[in-house]
């Protein structure tokens, strides 16, 4: 009976189609063409043709400071020599960039929409060159540079173009009683030039994901990369430059500086209008300390040591595929990484079993030699560090489940084993600093008063993660974490949300980026007040001087009459005010 009906329904549907053929079609057109026609002449962009401009040289590109070796980190290569900017050559590129953004911070937001979408586009067109110019400089494998690199460089810029406005969009603000004749708002203003510093661990979407922003808000920017990941920036600094002048737009306006602490120090100090660090606590602190001379503003993006919290209500091998991208996404070179993993007691034995033996059955090798699920890391020096991080764990007690030295198959390469550590215990070293490498530290608990203590128990406060299928006790205890960030049953994703702040606590530094927070942050708020109705505002003999001895009278009766408890008591002061006002008529002209 039901597929009777069915069929009926289907034959009646199709012969109305059939017998309507024409008109529909003619329907169709005129919708579309209503279309068409409304965004011609009520949704056009505001964009100003300009002539294509020379891409020229960047100030940046001109060093004669110390030589870098750009060396990649999987093979021990040499990709070629960069020259580090000198102070007085920071102070040129400040220069260009401050010409750069006078002309650019008059644009209008569909003008910079277009740029960040010419951006997008750039990415789709040169994805393989800038993956592989990630992979070079930092180790990192395929997936790892297509993912940390491309995909999140595209989303922010998305989140940019459609978001972005909004987020910069002038406010309006309440005016009370007393001002009922003025009208009040909060304009975002650009700042001029934003310094922003980045570390070596994502080379290209570091760089646009704050640079985007800092235009977007009507700035330039000032991009000082790491001397462990600089070789990608002479390509990327190109296709950026590209874009700005193909669009006839000053290229100047980003430019990506090479250079070590000396030139990350001038720049600091050079005049830019704000600083962005992104990098560890004890670098943090002096750049801080560097931008105090001149009240320069910073924020502040440092290092983390985050929980990752597995309740024992879990389906395991789902919670063991969140820990392992929380340990060891981009080989743990992630200020979120998931650097203690705080596991119930009543799956812990079995939890560390299953993490061992997916980590030892993983490959680990030289990027472009081949498919791996790690590559290696990209400065020698954290090698040495996580080495002996680990070292001093196993004396202080903990069990090596997997990993726990240099790669012996790559010595020529900054390689360092997938870890995993079992019996840790807050008292250990391991526990309180931050590894930045690729080491999963599972530590025990029982109850979750231990729990929050040892959660809480570092000087770090960036992220935290709960697993559980339990929602609200998850978000119970993330409730006592200190943290600026809380993801629940996953691992990271809150970065794929960019309308999300961006930022921690503590040690883990202050301010924010991304979201309308972070678009902000790069603004100067300036508060405007302003007569309502364009009427000048007459100003009342009472509050003229020479001061009348009766105006104290007349405003101590309209505080009562405002502010004062209680209907009765409100009365009262208004009486008293009118007959004040009565005795005294002109103190109100």
């Amino acid at each position: 009976m039901e597929n009777s009906h069915s069929q009926c329904i289907f034959k009646n549907a199709k012969d109305f189609l059939t017998a309507n053929n024409a008109l529909i079609y003619q329907v169709v057109v005129a919708i579309l063409s209503i279309a068409f026609l409304y965004k011609i002449l009520f949704n056009r962009k505001n964009i100003t043709k300009r002539p294509k401009r020379d891409i020229g040289i960047s100030p940046a590109s001109n060093g004669t400071g110390p030589k870098i070796d750009c060396v990649n980190p999987a093979t021990g290569k040499s990709m070629g020599i960069v020259n580090s900017l000198k102070p007085d050559e920071v102070k040129t590129c400040l220069k260009a960039a401050q010409i750069a953004q006078a002309e650019w911070g008059q644009t209008t937001f569909d003008e910079r929409r277009q740029i960040l979408q010419d951006f997008i586009d750039m990415f789709i067109k040169h994805e393989n060159e800038l993956v592989e110019a990630s992979m070079r400089d930092t180790g990192k494998t395929r997936f790892e540079a297509m993912f940390g690199e491309i995909l999140t460089s595209c989303e922010k810029l998305r989140y940019l173009i459609q978001n972005g406005e909004k987020a910069l969009k002038t406010e309006e603000r309440i005016v009370p009683m007393l001002m009922g004749t003025k009208s009040a708002r909060l304009e975002y203003h650009p700042l001029g030039v934003i310094g922003i510093i980045i570390p070596w661990n994502y080379p290209i979407h570091s760089i646009i994901s704050a640079a985007a922003a800092a235009i977007f808000a009507g700035n330039a920017a000032l991009v000082k990369v790491s001397e462990w990941s600089t070789h990608s920036k002479i390509l990327f600094e190109h296709l950026l430059r590209k874009v700005l002048s193909n669009r006839g737009y000053d290229p100047n306006l980003i430019q990506i500086l090479p250079g070590m602490g000396e030139t990350g120090e001038a720049l600091v100090r050079s005049g830019v209008d704000k600083v962005l660090f992104i990098g560890s606590p004890g670098t943090g602190k002096r750049v801080m300390k560097a931008a105090s001379d001149s009240l320069t503003p910073v924020i502040l993006e440092l290092g983390g040591k985050d929980p990752m919290i597995v309740f024992d209500d879990v389906e395991l091998d789902w919670a063991l595929a969140i820990v392992q991208r929380g340990c060891f996404i981009n080989l743990g070179q992630n200020c979120i990484s998931s650097e203690r993993v705080f596991v119930h007691e009543k799956i812990y034995d079995q939890f560390c079993k299953q993490m061992a033996d997916k980590i030892n059955s993983l490959k680990q090798g030289p990027p472009e030699e081949g498919h791996f699920d790690f590559g290696s890391m990209t400065m020698p020096a954290q090698v040495d560090k996580v080495e002996h991080l680990v070292g001093t764990a196993i004396k202080e007690g903990a069990t090596l489940l997997a990993g726990g030295k240099r790669n012996p198959a790559y010595p020529k390469g900054n390689y360092f084993l997938p870890t995993v550590l079992a019996n840790v215990t807050e008292n250990m070293t391991i526990f309180q600093e931050e590894a930045f490498g690729p080491v999963c530290t599972i530590v025990k608990f029982s109850n979750e008063q231990d729990l929050i203590r040892m959660a809480n128990g570092t000087v770090f406060g960036l992220g935290c993660s709960i697993i559980s299928a339990d929602i609200k006790r998850a978000e119970r205890i993330g409730s006592k974490i200190s943290t600026g960030m809380l993801t629940i049953n996953d691992y990271g994703a809150s970065y794929l949300i960019q309308d999300l702040p961006f930022g921690g606590c503590k040690e883990s530094g202050f301010g924010r980026f991304n979201g309308p927070e972070g678009l902000r942050g790069f603004s100067r708020e300036v508060s405007i007040l302003t007569d309502r109705f364009g009427i000048k505002t007459p100003v009342p003999r009472l509050i003229r001087y020479p001061i009348d001895p009766a105006s104290v009278g007349i405003i101590r009766q309209a505080i009562y009459m405002i502010y004062q408890r209680g209907i009765a008591n409100k009365l009262r002061a208004a009486l008293n005010f009118t007959a004040q006002v009565i005795k005294n008529p002109k103190l109100l002209l």
